[in-house]
């Protein structure tokens, strides 16, 4: 067991200061990633429905199958309302969490790990 600072080398010395400089780079990187976040893109009124991206009748250009006509992109108002739901991530996670826990649960874990295999990734660039 080591008694004084003085008895570490340097190379017992690099885990520590790495780590202590890891800890400050992921706060300062959430933060950043934080206040990313909370600026407004666009404010829609809280009844409105978004609009989509291509005008009604444009052609999607998703063919797939070698018979059969072009998709043609509807009216706004032919489509469910659950598909502009699916824009909004925070409502799509707050919906999974009420209707199966789990797999809200094994989301978030794998977010979480993510996460810091991006961190432990930034840092050994460093």
């Amino acid at each position: 067991m080591l008694r004084t600072i003085s008895q570490l080398t340097p190379r017992r010395v690099g885990p520590i200061i790495n780590t202590r400089c890891f800890s400050v780079a992921s706060i300062i990187r959430n933060q950043a990633q934080q206040a990313a976040a909370t600026k407004p893109a666009t404010p829609t009124p809280e009844g409105a429905a978004p609009k989509s991206s291509c005008p009604a009748g444009t052609v999607l250009n998703l063919k797939v199958f070698k018979k059969g006509d072009e998709p043609v992109a509807k009216e706004d108002s032919e489509y469910p309302d659950w598909l502009w739901d699916m824009l909004d991530q925070k409502k799509v996670m707050d919906t999974l969490q009420a209707q199966d826990f789990l797999k809200w649960r094994k989301k978030q874990l794998r977010r979480d790990n993510k996460e810091k295999i991006k961190n432990n990734n930034f840092m050994s660039k460093l």
